[in-house]
């Protein structure tokens, strides 16, 4: 890559916001690398995926690959009725996988990104009766704003289908009880910031409550006004050249390297 400076960096941002198709093949792509990377995967079963602009489409990875074999070519593109649109390399989808990533997009309009995992400490907070532990300033972000769907059935209907969607308005992030976690956001960047930090959370209210140990918690107060500042921070940060997410972002696909340009 070029010399680690500030414009370099912000120039790299600013080509990814590019919306075309391939540019969002290309960032997709590295999505599910940086996954990978972070140990957030699940071999084949998991999946991300994105709304393709001005189409009633969505890319998302070929069923059999698992996420450090994905490349912007080798996504599929996919329609809302679930039918493969384009797959270059003959690869079909786990169709009942897309049933989610779907029906959110028909219903949730500013959602432009999904991200769903099985990762360790995500899917052993799920098991728990107790919801996420928001104890320090990262997980206080999810004030108000996660919500928890009780596991159903392995192949979603359009009953559990109906109680997803309710129970994920308004919300960034979702504990699907039993069974993983969930991020939406209005670009892969948000969409990844949220998950990022909800991994993180997961992690250490596994971390935490393992030490055995009285646990410290915050006021109520305290998580209210922490979580009203990043909200404030999220409705203020469209002046900015690039943005948090972006550099969390760009930052995330340094550790795998810049291998799709």
């Amino acid at each position: 890559m070029n010399e680690l400076n500030y414009q370099n960096i912000k120039n790299n941002i600013i080509n990814a916001r590019a919306t075309d198709e391939q540019n969002l093949r290309k960032q997709l792509a590295y999505l599910y690398r940086v996954f990978d990377y972070y140990g957030w995967c699940d071999l084949i079963v998991t999946h991300l995926s994105a709304r393709i602009p001005n189409q009633e489409a969505l890319l998302i990875l070929p069923f059999g690959l698992a996420f450090d074999e994905i490349t912007p070519e080798n996504l599929v593109k996919v329609d809302f009725d679930g039918n493969v649109i384009d797959s270059k390399f003959g690869f079909q989808i786990n169709k009942n996988g897309t049933t989610v990533h779907r029906a959110v997009y028909r219903n949730f309009p500013e959602v432009n990104c999904i991200l769903h995992t099985h990762s360790t400490y995500g899917v052993a907070v799920s098991n728990l009766e107790e919801d996420l532990l928001l104890l320090d300033q990262i997980a206080m972000m999810f004030h108000g704003k996660i919500g928890y769907h009780d596991f159903e059935t392995l192949f979603i209907n359009d009953n559990e289908q109906d109680h997803l969607l309710h129970d994920m308005q308004g919300k960034y992030s979702m504990i699907l009880k039993n069974h993983g976690l969930i991020s939406v956001g209005a670009s892969i960047t948000e969409a990844f910031w949220f998950h990022y930090y909800l991994e993180t959370s997961c992690k250490l209210h596994v971390l935490t409550r393992s030490t055995g140990e009285k646990i410290k918690y915050p006021s109520q107060e305290t998580v209210i006004n922490t979580a009203a500042k990043y909200e404030l921070w999220r409705n203020h940060n469209d002046h900015l050249e690039v943005s948090d997410s972006e550099l969390l972002f760009d930052a995330a696909k340094r550790k795998i390297g810049y291998i799709f340009g």
